[in-house]
């Protein structure tokens, strides 16, 4: 059985169609009550909870809601309802609209006003009965709440705790509810959305502006006021003409207004003036903000400027055209130029002269000094370049320290001859850095168009093999381009096609020279030397072809194999029977740049089974200088798996202390040309006896090498150094030739 109800005066089931004057005071002081809340700025749920509990005052024994649908205008949830407790609000929420969905749901299905008198019986609250009986709620009225667009987002009801219907006083005050309730609701979208407006004008990086429909400026962001340099102060009420840059004529901005009428908006790229007078670019948007009538309110503009990009397009363009360091153009530009040059040339009958200038031993200055003082120096160097390069001639830095002049209109040689002479001159003119005075020095190649070439492309090969000749020829010289150097290109072209095919039909042998401990005179170790058994040549000397192989990449393939065969050919002597010794292996810089040595390394001696410690890897001093701490890196990995690491050729190149401390070397090889020499020139054995001396200070092993007769091996041992390496001793030879030596000697 439903909850009892009280009995309702048979008075009150009709209402009459005339407001007493005592109802009409009431809903003044209702609509005062609330206007003096909604003046006060009061949060505006407080002034709808004030709402349901000023209308439950006029309506004794019962409960105000509000209930507004969700975004999918699907269901409807509470709101409001400051006297229905939070289980009356679970029980109600997720209401779906509908024609047993009580007063509220109903409202929103027929939308239209619901007056339920008696809940426990009408067949619009079917779907809600229990909740009726569960809260003692006998009658419901509820009224729509409309937007501003007329739209329905909710309900207002009335809630009672006796059967009753609504006189025409409850059915006002219901209507002044929901459509107070609706005005605050819209306000607070309103303010809501002027707050997050707000927000976004303050934080963004973007100028904001707003006007009147008349052009008067009604507020501007921080960012406006940081890029124009004007306070909001000094721009409100002002027409943003003022702003205008003179850049533009007036049908540029006849079009711009047309558009704004037109389409209700426009961008694009503008040019205004800051307070300071400058002129910038800005990309700017304005649009009209129509009222419902379709009338224009406001216009907002936002803009970017474009200062930065524009000055970031000019400098991408000119990197694009130009060397960074220096400010010389680069080769694209350079190319340009030069092909112009020897279109020039071809239709006049003149010529060209192209000179690749490369500094000399720019390298070690650099490693010596500093990358940041290398950079002064090429900086110094590029300026006096530039100042003995006359107007109509090209210059450009290729890489690195390498230049390329083009000499334009060239009439005979002796002008690029001359040219020449004055480049190298000015060069070795001393260059201060700091406090120090540096004497620098260049070699020069130089291939002339169309004698030696007849594109840009072939001449700068000509002009780059040139400077190679420069460079051989002792440096600090120039060179012109020959037909000889034709001629050794395709040598080297034959060379390098033959190294592929090597590599494939396995046309490589090692032969080994042993190396002597001086002071038991017994086999100590072997140094493995590769020979090429060209299918027509015969047996080449790898002077023949590394250098080709090195420049071609090749050499770390045929490195590996060096590595692989050597580590074999050590492993079978030892299975032999032989006393072991250690093989000696030459690694090429390009191994160690190639990023495989280590992977290269670790297979040779899994493949042989050899122990590493019977392993030497022989580097040139050059690898020291290259990529420093990666190769501090790679050297600690190499001994790490036990191999044994030494300096070939040492004294001949850098030499320098600082280097031997970083690395983890274990021998010093004392380069051939001091040995040979050191019984009949003091210098050559004083040098000598410094490195053994120098090593053995560094707890390293000395080896000598070239030695080639008892004196030199006398004098060697008199020194204390420790192996020595010679034709004295023996020549290279097969694998299985030194094996006999071994056994005839263990």
């Amino acid at each position: 059985m439903p909850p009892s109800c009280s009995t309702v005066p048979a008075a009150l089931d009709e209402y009459s169609s005339q407001l007493s004057k005592y109802e009409q005071e009431q809903i003044l002081h209702l609509q005062q009550a609330i206007l003096e809340s909604v003046a006060r700025g009061d949060d505006h749920l407080d002034v709808i909870n004030r709402v349901c509990n000023l209308e439950e005052q006029l309506l004794p024994n019962s409960v105000g809601s509000v209930m507004l649908l969700d975004s999918a205008r699907e269901a409807l949830n509470v709101y409001a309802a400051p006297s229905i407790p939070a289980e009356g609000h679970a029980r109600l929420n997720g209401l779906r609209p509908g024609p047993g969905a009580g007063s509220c749901g109903n409202v929103v299905y027929q939308e239209a006003p619901q007056y339920v008198s008696n809940t426990f019986a009408a067949p619009r609250w079917q779907d809600l009965r229990q909740l009726a009986y569960d809260f003692n709620l006998c009658a419901c009225w509820s009224v729509p709440i409309y937007s501003a667009e007329r739209q329905i987002v909710g309900t207002f009801a009335l809630s009672s705790f006796e059967h009753r219907a609504p006189t025409e006083f409850h059915k006002r005050i219901l209507e002044i509810g929901a459509s107070i309730i609706g005005i605050v609701l819209d306000r607070h979208k309103s303010q809501s959305s002027m707050r997050l407006f707000q927000k976004v004008m303050e934080g963004s990086e973007e100028g904001f502006i707003v006007t009147d429909a008349q052009g008067k400026i009604l507020l501007i962001n921080r960012a406006f006021s940081k890029v124009f340099g004007y306070t909001q102060d000094e721009l409100i009420g002002r027409n943003p003409s003022f702003l205008s840059s003179g850049h533009h004529d007036p049908s540029f901005y006849t079009a711009m207004w047309h558009s704004i009428r037109t389409f209700g908006h426009w961008h694009g790229e503008i040019w205004n003036r800051r307070k300071n007078g400058e002129v910038f670019p800005e990309w700017l948007s304005i649009s009209a903000v129509n009222d419902q009538a379709n009338h224009t309110t406001h216009y907002i503009g936002i803009f970017s400027d474009l200062s930065d990009k524009k000055n970031a397009e000019a400098t991408i363009q000119y990197l694009s055209s130009h060397d960074v360091l220096t400010g010389l153009p680069n080769r694209v530009l350079f190319q340009d130029r030069l092909d112009n040059a020897l279109s020039y040339a071809s239709r006049a009958g003149t010529k060209v002269g192209l000179l690749a200038l490369n500094v000399d031993n720019f390298k070690l200055l650099n490693d010596s000094l500093g990358h940041a003082a290398g950079d002064q120096l090429l900086t110094q160097i590029a300026q006096r370049l530039s100042q003995s390069v006359s107007e109509g001639n090209a210059i450009c830095r290729q890489s690195g320290d390498e230049f390329l002049i083009a000499l334009t209109d060239v009439q005979d040689m002796e002008t690029v001859t001359s040219a020449a002479m004055g480049l190298l001159e000015r060069v070795r003119t001393p260059i201060q850095l700091d406090d120090k005075a540096l004497s620098l020095s260049c070699s020069i190649g130089v291939a002339i168009y169309p004698d030696d070439a007849d594109d840009g492309g072939k001449l700068l090969q000509a002009a780059t093999k040139a400077l190679d000749n420069a460079k051989e020829a002792g440096r600090n010289t120039y060179r012109f381009f020959t037909e000889q150097l034709n001629t050794d290109g395709l040598a080297h072209l034959r060379i390098a096609q033959g190294l592929r095919q090597a590599i494939v039909n396995r046309e490589f042998v090692l032969h080994y020279q042993p190396q002597i401990d001086l002071r038991t005179r017994q086999i100590s170790g072997a140094e493995a030397l590769i020979r090429w058994q060209h299918p027509t040549d015969g047996l080449l000397s790898p002077i023949r072809f590394i250098d080709i192989a090195e420049q071609t990449g090749l050499i770390v393939d045929i490195g590996d194999w060096v590595l692989e065969e050597a580590c074999r050919q050590a492993k079978a002597w030892q299975d032999s029977g032989l006393p072991p010794v250690t093989v000696a292996v030459n690694v090429s810089a390009v191994q160690f740049r190639s990023g495989k040595l280590e992977e290269s390394v670790r297979r040779a001696l899994e493949t042989s089974g050899l122990a590493p410690q019977w392993l030497e890897l022989e580097l040139t001093e050059s690898v020291l200088v290259h990529d420093t701490d990666n190769m501090i890196g790679l050297f600690e990995r190499l001994k790490a798996l036990g191999v044994n690491l030494s300096i070939d050729d040492f004294g001949t190149g850098y030499s320098s202390l600082a280097y031997l401390k970083k690395f983890n070397i274990d021998r010093l090889k004392i380069d051939q040309s001091f040995v040979r020499e050191m019984a009949t020139d003091a210098n050559d054995a004083a040098i000598v006896r410094a490195i053994i001396q120098m090593a053995h200070t560094l707890n390293l092993r000395a080896v000598a090498e070239g030695v080639e007769s008892e004196q030199v091996t006398a004098q060697l041992g008199l020194c204390e150094c420790d192996e020595v390496q010679g034709y004295h001793f023996a020549r290279p030879m097969p694998g299985d030739a030194l094996a006999s030596m071994l056994k005839s000697t263990s």
